[in-house]
């Protein structure tokens, strides 16, 4: 299945959502930050455009990056803040909402039947039976459906 892990937010531009267009009519599904400009901005894009999923970021106490772009365009939330990486000379703590997008492109990427670029309500829905509530009772514009649930997904692709 054919992925897009983006990791930038920007304002609205035509030229990016001509390429989103695009990628998406040829199948892509994509999969964006949110963006780290605070709570009090408008929708960031990609992230915003209706057919990529919008990523936001958590801590480990399940409570939404202080940074994230919020709005009724966020998908999902994802583990984002204070993330041990390496690159094998060296390892730091990382955070922001383009370390979240990563956990739910490598979601997809390991349940391939759970979406297509033509039908990114699929993934939406896959999302929301998958993920872990958080906030406001259902989808809410701080975490999105919730907190995706990936040991709860290895288990369901399992059987």
């Amino acid at each position: 299945m054919p992925l897009v892990n983006i990791a930038l937010a920007g304002p609205y531009n035509k030229l990016l959502e001509q390429a989103v267009d695009a990628a998406t009519s040829q199948g892509l599904t994509l999969v964006a930050a949110v963006g780290n400009a605070g709570p009090d901005v408008d929708p960031l894009y990609p992230a915003a455009f209706e057919t990529v999923v919008a990523v936001t970021a958590v801590d480990a106490e399940r409570r939404l990056f202080r940074n994230a772009v919020r709005g009724t365009h966020v998908d999902v939330a994802a583990p984002g803040v204070d993330i041990f990486v390496s690159n094998g000379s060296q390892a730091r703590f990382v955070t922001g909402t383009s370390i979240a997008t990563s956990f739910v492109t490598a979601w997809l990427a390991a349940n391939p039947s759970f979406t297509t670029g033509t039908n990114i309500q699929l993934a939406r829905q896959r999302l929301l039976s998958s993920s872990e509530d958080l906030g406001a009772s259902g989808p809410d514009p701080l975490f999105g459906v919730g907190l995706l649930n990936a040991e709860g997904l290895c288990a369901a692709g399992a059987g």
